[in-house]
């Protein structure tokens, strides 16, 4: 049986190598902060509009987006009102586009101007309307959104789309994550167990034709299905069409973990949401080592416990009410335990402003509306155990947004730590290589485990990602931060330590030089 990830195009290409622009300060370092711990198949095929919220304990229902819609030149002024807070009125595309090639969205009419973000190769998109501007043939210039500031794109290899733009990326139905994702099979030490042959199509690996290459160790793999051939046994096919044979290969087995939205499942008064992080979760009716153990919590329960710790018995406690029966307390000792602690007030914030919350100390996210958080979750964070691998504390705002990212070990890593993980989704970057993203390859959230970057399960990054600015329109894989549209705040903190504030520094121009800064929006 074939288990098939459709695609309309291929954009893993342009995550992994990019197109060649003029950069601006918001320009994405390829460098990044990954896990390097990896453990473990699947890909989700909503379409545009369908983000829903993770859920604990209730069903998926719809999530909002923080999508704002201005006026389109000429429309009348008294458009319908909105009653949904900071979303305007739907603006209808003046046209649909789609190009064969990889398309810069810029802040004014003209190349060389500041990025605003990246359309595909034969990815459709809106346009609202053409402009005048200066070195584009063709069709001429077009407006790239609906707002001013959205940016402006050069239609010139773009043709009419009878297919509409969609929320990017695309995941298959009844999946969590865009892709197949697995990697070459290889001892505790990284060294492959057996080479893996890359072929052109199947049809080379039928008739016997030499491999193109050979597979990378210490690399995740993206593939869009994964089949039966007669004769060769299953293969992993990826967007290019080229084949792997699946015997060697590791398939990755994303988390279906989800946090909580709090609109749908309430933090009963005095009590604080929180998970279970441990496989040996053992609940005692007293808080003492030597009490017997009276349940077993699984991983990642998701739980309500009482906001003080008990001290004794051999070490700390945390009391969940109820745990054994109405009235009936249980205890669990507390390091096996996460659960959400309000940091200090956030100053600067206009009134219901989104933000979001890291915790490294309870390796937790909260995504805020003004002082309360609306949705809470798991994370993990940078380990610390080597250099660069702790994740900065700070204010920072999300400098730009990716629907995929490829991320791989710097160079003076790849003896010590060398990874590289293809198709990395939702990927929101704060502070230079640091970045919120989706991590498909292990199920450790509530510990830390990554190179600095603070993953996500898959449901929960993208729900953040359709929370936060800058919005990201349908038919876009990228989108950088602007004037007009500052990235949301992103606070990272440990407990109730704080560090600098970093929320203006986004608009300094960085000076890193292209020999150790491979951009993601580049492409030949």
């Amino acid at each position: 049986m074939s288990h098939a990830v459709k695609h309309r195009s291929s954009p893993l290409l342009f995550a992994l190598s990019g197109l060649l622009v003029p950069v601006s300060a918001l320009a994405l370092l390829l460098w990044a902060c990954d896990d390097g711990e990896v453990e473990g198949l699947t890909a989700v095929g909503d379409r545009a509009g369908e983000v829903t919220s993770p859920g604990v304990a209730v069903e998926a229902v719809a999530g909002p987006v923080n999508a704002e819609a201005g006026a389109e030149e000429g429309e009348p002024e008294e458009a319908d009102e909105v009653e949904v807070p900071e979303v305007a009125a739907e603006v209808t595309p003046s046209g649909l586009r789609v190009s064969p090639r990889t398309l810069i969205v810029y802040a004014a009419p003209r190349y060389g101007s500041d990025m605003r973000g990246r359309i595909d190769a034969d990815t459709p998109f809106a346009i609202y309307g053409l402009v005048e501007g200066t070195g584009c043939a063709g069709e001429g210039w077009a407006l790239a959104g609906a707002r001013e500031g959205d940016g402006y794109v050069c239609l010139k290899t773009a043709t009419v789309s009878e297919a509409a733009p969609e929320l990017l990326p695309l995941v298959p139905e009844g999946l969590v994550v865009p892709y197949l994702y697995a990697k070459p099979r290889a001892d505790r030490k990284g060294k492959l167990l057996a080479e893996v042959p890359r072929y052109r199509s199947r049809y080379s690996l039928m008739n016997g034709r030499e491999p193109v290459d050979y597979l990378e160790a210490n690399r995740q793999y993206a593939f869009v299905d994964l089949r039966p051939l007669p004769g060769f046994g299953k293969i992993y096919e990826d967007a290019d069409e080229q084949v792997v044979p699946a015997q060697d290969m590791k398939a990755e087995k994303p988390s279906e973990f989800a946090g909580r939205v709090l609109a749908d499942v309430p933090v009963t008064e005095g009590r604080r949401a929180a998970w279970v992080v441990s496989h040996e979760a053992l609940l005692r009716g007293e808080p003492k080592l030597k009490a017997p153990t009276l349940k077993e919590l699984e991983f990642h329960a998701a739980i309500e416990v009482l906001p003080e710790l008990q001290t004794g018995g051999g070490a700390r406690w945390v009391t969940i009410p109820d745990a054994l029966g109405p009235g009936v307390p249980g205890y669990i000792e507390s390091g096996k335990v996460r659960w959400f602690e309000a940091g200090p007030e956030l100053t600067g914030l206009a009134e219901g402003e989104t933000w979001i919350d890291v915790d490294l100390q309870q390796q937790m996210l909260a995504v805020m509306v003004g002082q309360a958080p609306i949705f809470l979750t798991l994370i993990s964070s940078g380990t610390g155990a080597k250099p660069n691998t702790s994740t900065p504390k700070g204010v920072y705002r999300i400098r730009n947004k990716l629907a995929l990212g490829s991320m791989r070990n710097r160079p003076e890593d790849a003896q010590e730590s060398p990874y590289h993980v293809e198709a990395v989704p939702w990927v929101q970057y704060f502070d230079g290589r640091f970045a919120l993203h989706g991590a498909y390859w292990h199920n450790g959230f509530g510990h830390r485990k990554s190179h600095g970057c603070v993953n996500l399960a898959p449901r929960d990054a993208r729900y953040v990602y359709s929370m936060t600015t800058p919005r990201v329109p349908a038919g876009w894989a990228s989108s950088y931060e602007h004037a007009g549209e500052p990235g949301s705040v992103v606070r990272v903190r440990k407990g109730q330590e704080l560090g600098e504030d970093r929320r203006t520094i986004n608009d300094v121009e960085l000076e890193v030089p292209l020999a150790e800064a491979v951009l993601a929006d580049r492409r030949p």
